[in-house]
């Protein structure tokens, strides 16, 4: 009686463990390029965003340049008006943004950004840590308990900070720290994140790194330029009006991601291992911290890339509150002046913005969660 064949081990010669073909050696695995399941979703992303952009400069043209055409055009001239949405689309993505009045000079719009844009970046680099810090134990501790006395006083606050404008946040926050702040730095807390200009007359004027009383130099971030430049006082000054600015930022966001993430909390305390482990002596504690806190990460990266829009709006708020010249109050002073030339480049920049770090949320999200990838 014979017994089947066993199954043959891989050998030296054939790593795969397949016969190795008479016509030549095969090219080695490592020497593939195979793309994990995670590189190939990253990639299709990817590939989306230029896709994603030129759509949402189609609702642009169609809502701000086909009405003016058609009030500027004669009807039988409409014909080519698709040329001018391709000739909107050349100029966006090749930087032709035009120019704008700025002071004395004439400025292209580009380099004005370049200007407005470092400080919204450093306000966000102090805000959604702070952010984060607040809204994620939040969340998690109100969504998790059953008593009335942690769940209540949350959602009471939060849904006040929800209630009240960013703008009046902001104002009360102002008022609040006025006086203590002109006396202790001689300077007040609003007008951007350096400190204000009679502050400079009063020490000699302004430095040769900083133009158009905001912009600085050499990198235009306001807190790093004075640290460069040694000047300790102007960045203690840059780095509390930072601090103010991105606290009333954080909460009033935080009162927006709660209502999302609270639900989110409150439905993994029920999932079944947690059950079965609750039922075993794990203490609540530890379910919380250890089991719970693990489980809504996925979860709450998802609410916060889903909410990035609405805390690009808080911040823009605080912005224009604190008349800090940034992104926000850029979009703020062309509205009301009535320029709208800027108007489809800024929505461009934010739309990057947006699908950018929901893109890179998304692959933390897989990295948290890799299970997650297969549905995907």
């Amino acid at each position: 009686m014979t017994t089947p064949p066993e199954k043959l081990a891989p050998s030296p010669e054939s790593p795969t463990g397949s016969p190795s073909s008479s016509e030549g050696p095969s090219l080695p695995d490592s020497h593939r390029l195979v793309l994990s399941s995670v590189a190939r979703y990253a990639l299709r992303r990817a590939l989306l965003i230029p896709a994603q952009l030129v759509f949402v400069l189609l609702i642009l043209y169609i809502v701000i340049d086909v009405p003016i055409a058609l009030t500027q055009t004669p009807p039988e001239s409409l014909a080519t008006i698709d040329r001018g949405f391709f000739q909107m689309l050349f100029n966006i993505f090749t930087g032709n943004w035009g120019t704008a009045a700025y002071l004395k000079y004439q400025l292209p719009w580009t380099q004005l950004f370049a200007y407005y844009i470092p400080p919204s970046i450093q306000l966000a680099v102090f805000a959604l840590p702070i952010a984060a810090v607040l809204a994620y134990p939040v969340s998690l501790l109100a969504g998790w308990s059953r008593r009335p006395g942690v769940d209540a006083p949350a959602r009471f606050v939060t849904l006040t900070g929800a209630l009240l404008p960013v703008f009046v946040v902001g104002t009360l926050v102002l008022n609040a720290l006025f006086l203590g702040y002109l006396g202790y730095f001689q300077d007040v807390p609003s007008q951007g994140l350096l400190p204000a200009d009679f502050w400079f007359f009063n020490h000699g004027g302004y430095p040769s790194w900083i133009l158009y009383q905001f912009a600085t130099q050499p990198t235009g971030f306001p807190l790093v330029d004075a640290l460069i430049n040694h000047a300790w006082t102007v960045a203690a000054i840059s780095f509390t009006k930072t601090l103010i600015q991105a606290s009333v930022v954080a909460v009033a966001y935080v009162a927006i991601f709660f209502r999302h993430a609270r639900s989110i909390a409150r439905s993994v305390r029920e999932e079944a291992y947690i059950v079965g482990a609750r039922s075993r002596g794990i203490s609540e504690r530890t379910l919380l911290w250890r089991h719970a806190a693990r489980a809504v990460a996925p979860s709450f990266l998802l609410v916060f890339a889903l909410t990035i829009p609405e805390y690009l709006g808080v911040q823009f708020a605080v912005e224009v509150a604190f008349v800090d010249p940034g992104f926000g109050y850029l979009i703020f002073a062309s509205l009301t002046g009535g320029v709208l030339s800027p108007l489809v480049p800024l929505v461009f920049l934010m739309a990057i913005v947006v699908l950018v770090w929901a893109l890179v949320v998304d692959l933390i999200s897989i990295r948290l969660d890799p299970h997650g990838v297969a549905g995907r």
